[in-house]
């Protein structure tokens, strides 16, 4: 038997930690086999939220760089893009959004990555999703800080192929289309 889609309803006192164990494992499939095709991050609140807690050690075998500490998107999203996976980021042009832009930006520019890297801004953005080559999750979550620890949030990850096809479609869509 194998599933398709899996909704996930999290609350402050309910899978509280599911949905940052499954954006994990998500990045994790990806890190490890790079799908070659554009990842994309879209989110219209978007920061430098906390993924891996590698203090033990437990992923230095997939990044030896990042230590004994914890690891944030801003790593992870270039270590995708350095491992072969454009990326891409839509968010909107709330200033909550700048740090971020401007930490990723520079951390790709640095690593000689920037031409992997498409960041789009648009003004009335209210979807929310995670594409990778194999999964999609999407649902009520922002990428920050209250969206993975706080705030209720309701999400759904899908395998199907037609679904992850059309949301890269509708995601690769806004392309040339800030606004």
């Amino acid at each position: 038997m194998t599933f398709e889609t899996r909704r996930i309803f999290k609350s402050a006192v309910t899978s509280q930690n599911l949905i940052r164990e499954l954006l994990q494992l998500m990045l994790l499939g990806e890190l490890v086999a790079p799908g070659g095709q554009r990842a994309w991050l879209v989110s219209p609140w978007i920061s430098n939220i906390l993924l891996f807690d590698n203090r033990a050690g437990g992923f230095g075998s997939l990044n030896p760089e990042w230590g004994n500490r914890e690891v944030r998107l801003v790593e992870v999203a270039v270590n995708l893009i350095a491992r072969g996976t454009p990326l891409g980021i839509a968010t909107s042009f709330d200033t909550h959004n700048d740090a971020f832009i401007a930490a990723v930006s520079e951390a790709a520019e640095e690593a000689g990555l920037s031409d992997k890297l498409l960041i789009v801004q648009r003004r009335h953005l209210h979807t929310k999703g995670v594409l990778i080559k194999r999964g999609l999750l999407t649902g009520s979550m922002n990428l920050t800080y209250n969206g993975l620890e706080l705030n209720d949030e309701m999400v759904v990850y899908d395998t199907n192929a037609k679904t992850i096809a059309e949301a890269r479609l509708n995601f690769e869509s806004y392309i040339g289309t800030d606004r």
